[in-house]
């Protein structure tokens, strides 16, 4: 099947480490030596992780938060302590681009302050940073076993399957191999599919509805037409039908199914909000001095609902996971090892569920997709107050 897939390389790490070396001399010139530390370490894992791609964004926003704790705005008289008379409000272009970085620095750390104020938020925040790194980084220690191992059969046993022990963890599956090294690999695939499906849904649910809303007419007539349509047929038989017209062993595809299956409620739900944020001063000025739409959208709409657009995101990315594993364990897509839903799909044919022996083969892919979902939702209470301007009012 074809997919998304991103494992830590010595190429990388390699990567990382001249990547960092940008925020570092930064934090040198300015004699911000914590903060350079800290966006050098960033740097390096995120290069690690995913080379070029993870490595340039960690670049610039580590480099941004190092300039935030150096960066006076001197045509400021303010925060420069200039007097009126001296402030002549022009800047060059090196002075705009290093007010902009400041201003991203800024954010940053705000947001890093709010995260570590919501508790809960703060906790799901880590148990998501700890599935995507033993998703990317834990294949460098733990050897995925994709041969069976008939020689790990003891003697008198009837299967293969084996309990947890010290030498292995969680136990053994019906080949006989390491039910922990399928947890370790079997998670990238479903996480980043799951994401990507709802970072689709979202974004058109985004689109769609504040057109509708913003132009109303016959755009909003066909926009609400479609969802509601989407929303009227049961999702489940509609991919129990797709799976047997459709080959679905591309996970693209599959992200892009879901999305088309998730978006109408969300936009729903903007277009209201669109419809009573149009009759704001604002936006009838924006309009009516003809800023366009796109400018309108996301300098003036989008603003006010990003608190419930990125709450009701982590949502979409649940529904999408649920799926993808609904699929996977009918087995109307193609079983390619390692999943977690081909464990617990692999696991139900084998007979799993009656061999006390075999119970972490089933069990350690379902609570690992249920905790995983519980720190989505726990994050979503550190999203509302990062985005809630009533809620950060305390920062």
């Amino acid at each position: 099947m074809i997919g998304f897939s991103t494992v830590a390389s010595p190429t990388g790490f390699v990567i990382g480490l001249l990547l960092g070396l940008i925020p570092l001399g930064v934090a040198i010139y300015y004699r911000k030596w914590r903060a350079g530390i800290f966006g050098y370490i960033a740097c390096v894992l995120s290069g690690f992780a995913c080379g070029f791609i993870g490595g340039l964004p960690m670049v610039v926003l580590a480099s941004a938060v190092v300039i935030s704790y150096a960066y006076v705005n001197r045509q400021d008289p303010f925060t420069s302590l200039a007097r009126l008379d001296e402030v002549d409000f022009k800047e060059t272009p090196r002075e705009f681009w290093m007010r902009q970085m400041a201003a991203l620095g800024n954010g940053l750390r705000a947001t890093g302050q709010m995260l570590l104020r919501n508790k809960a938020g703060f906790i799901g925040f880590l148990g998501i940073l700890f599935f995507v790194g033993v998703s990317v980084f834990g294949p460098l220690f733990i050897k995925y076993e994709g041969q069976p191992q008939f020689s790990r059969r003891q003697p008198g046993a009837t299967s293969l399957f084996q309990g947890p022990s010290a030498e292995f963890p969680l136990g053994l599956d019906w080949q006989g191999r390491s039910v922990l090294s399928h947890m370790v690999h079997g998670g990238q695939q479903l996480i980043v599919t799951s994401v990507v499906a709802g970072l689709m849904a979202t974004g058109l649910a985004v689109i769609l509805g504040s057109a509708a809303g913003l132009l109303s007419g016959l755009v909003d007539q066909i926009f609400s037409a479609i969802s509601n349509f989407i929303l009227t047929i049961p999702q489940t038989p509609l991919l129990l039908v797709l799976a047997g017209l459709i080959k679905l062993d591309n996970y693209l595809l599959l992200a892009v199914l879901f999305a088309a299956l998730n978006w109408p409620s969300l936009m729903r739900a903007i277009r209201a909000q669109v419809l009573s944020l149009r009759e704001r001063d604002y936006v009838e000025a924006a309009i009516a001095l003809d800023l366009g739409m796109w400018h309108i959208i996301s300098r003036e709409v989008f603003p006010n609902m990003i608190s419930y657009i990125a709450v009701n995101m982590i949502f979409s990315i649940r529904a999408a996971m649920y799926n993808l594993v609904l699929l996977v364990i009918l087995g109307l897509v193609p079983l390619r090892e390692p999943d977690w839903g081909v464990m617990i799909s692999m696991g139900r044919q084998q007979g799993a569920l009656f061999n006390p022996n075999a119970s972490a083969m089933l069990l350690a892919p379902i609570i690992a997709i249920a905790l995983f979902q519980l720190c989505l939702v726990m994050f979503t209470r550190s999203l509302e107050e990062i985005f809630n301007p009533r809620l950060r009012s305390g920062i």
